[in-house]
């Protein structure tokens, strides 16, 4: 009987894993079927001619991964975050959200709630704890969001929200004081 339920639980984990490996190898629809914000390129956070900080960050080539999981900025600083995807696989389609917190209930929620967001939302889901996304960047291209840094000190989760992507394309933002 527990072999069995172990069995059962195991097959439906791994289907559920298959099927998100396959949604994020999709590829998606790149027309410019309609705009909003997340096509535009830009952030849907503050644009301000000056910056205090400049920031470029590029995905682990062809992987799910960011080649860079360690930022840093100055308390309030405004930032501008460049993201210039590297990558030349059609499956490897992503964004950058900034959260407000590091906490790993939070990032499962955004996580979760970005699939129901979908595409046309550029996988950003609305949700308080985002300060600040790109939109979504096919390979080859480079999208940016210019943010305000939080004022308190700490550590601020990153990561891409394209399907199958969010539970391992993170990294740290350390804001200083």
């Amino acid at each position: 009987m527990i072999r069995s339920t172990f069995r059962t639980t195991y097959t439906i984990l791994l289907a559920g894993t298959l099927a998100l490996f396959l949604a994020a190898c999709g590829g998606g629809d790149t027309s410019d079927a309609g705009s909003n914000a997340a096509d535009s390129g830009e952030s849907t956070t503050q644009q301000s001619g000056e910056v205090d900080r400049e920031i470029t960050l590029q995905p682990q080539g062809n992987q799910i991964a960011y080649a860079t999981t360690e930022l840093t900025a100055q308390a309030g600083e405004t930032v501008r975050l460049v993201f210039e995807n590297t990558a030349d696989s059609p499956a490897m389609v992503h964004n950058v959200l900034l959260l407000n917190t590091n906490d790993e209930e939070v990032i499962q929620r955004v996580g979760t709630a970005s699939q129901a967001a979908g595409e046309a939302e550029g996988y950003v889901p609305d949700d308080d704890a985002i300060i600040a996304n790109t939109s979504l960047a096919q390979p080859g291209e480079t999208v940016e969001m210019t943010f305000t840094a939080p004022e308190e000190p700490g550590e601020y989760t990153y990561l891409c929200t394209y399907p199958g992507h969010w539970a391992i394309m993170q990294g740290t933002l350390i804001v200083e004081g």
